[in-house]
């Protein structure tokens, strides 16, 4: 169980309508939290980070982000077994579990198969690396970084780099149905006017400019909270 805008990375960008409401969605939630009035939605609510060896850096920002909410969090480690014992199946048992033990899990750290399996089977909410940068959440907190310094009609993107990526097909369409004009190339071009540059060429932290000068890095954190926070309560109270 899924919404749009929490899908694995590895299918299509969310329709435009659900990609302009989780953007609404989270850009009240940073308005509510700046102003310390966002409360605790959440209160009550359990969620599994599935953990495997090595968990991504951004894990303890997912952590936040729901306990902000009133989320109580749960890590569970979880090893894919290599060769399964005959007639067991491990990744049922666990998806049944964490189903009667927690309201959502994100799967983070495994293998896609596995995640879906788990999606599956467990009959809540599943997350395929809501706090990866392949995820659209990353792509929506980019956005509302940018809108912040200056939201359409008027504003346009220069996306530098390959915008068939996971990450960049999600932030093309997210730009685009936000009213962005977005255009894509492969090498800045001096005579360039746009409003912003997104460089994705050199690393898979992107670099994201207004006016030639890079944005604010705690912002670019507060938005990605903040977008993660819109799928969360999209759908744990939803479903």
């Amino acid at each position: 169980m899924t919404s749009s805008i929490s899908i694995s990375p590895h299918r299509g960008p969310p329709a435009a309508a659900n990609i302009l409401a989780t953007l609404a969605a989270a850009e009240r939630l940073r308005t509510l939290a700046r102003a310390g009035t966002a409360g605790q939605p959440l209160r009550g609510k359990n969620l599994a980070l599935l953990l495997g060896p090595t968990p991504c850096g951004g894990i303890a920002t997912l952590r936040r982000a729901a306990q902000d909410l009133g989320a109580r969090v749960a890590e569970v480690r979880f090893t894919e077994p290599t060769r399964p014992a005959p007639g067991r199946d491990d990744v049922l048992a666990l998806a049944r579990m964490l189903g009667r033990m927690y309201d959502a899990v994100d799967c983070e750290a495994l293998a896609p198969a596995t995640a879906r399996r788990i999606e599956q089977d467990a009959g809540v909410p599943v997350y395929h690396g809501l706090c990866l940068d392949e995820h659209p959440a990353r792509a929506l907190a980019d956005l509302m970084t940018l809108r912040e310094h200056r939201s359409p009609p008027g504003a346009s993107i220069l996306f530098l780099g390959d915008p068939k990526t996971p990450h960049g097909s999600h932030f093309v369409s997210a730009a685009r149905s936000a009213g962005f004009d977005v255009l894509v190339g492969r090498e800045q071009s001096t005579s360039n006017d746009a409003t912003f540059l997104v460089d994705t060429r050199h690393s898979a932290r992107w670099s994201l400019l207004a006016s030639g000068h890079p944005v604010d890095e705690a912002q670019r954190a507060e938005n990605h909270r903040c977008a993660m926070q819109a799928v969360l309560l999209d759908t744990i109270v939803k479903a």
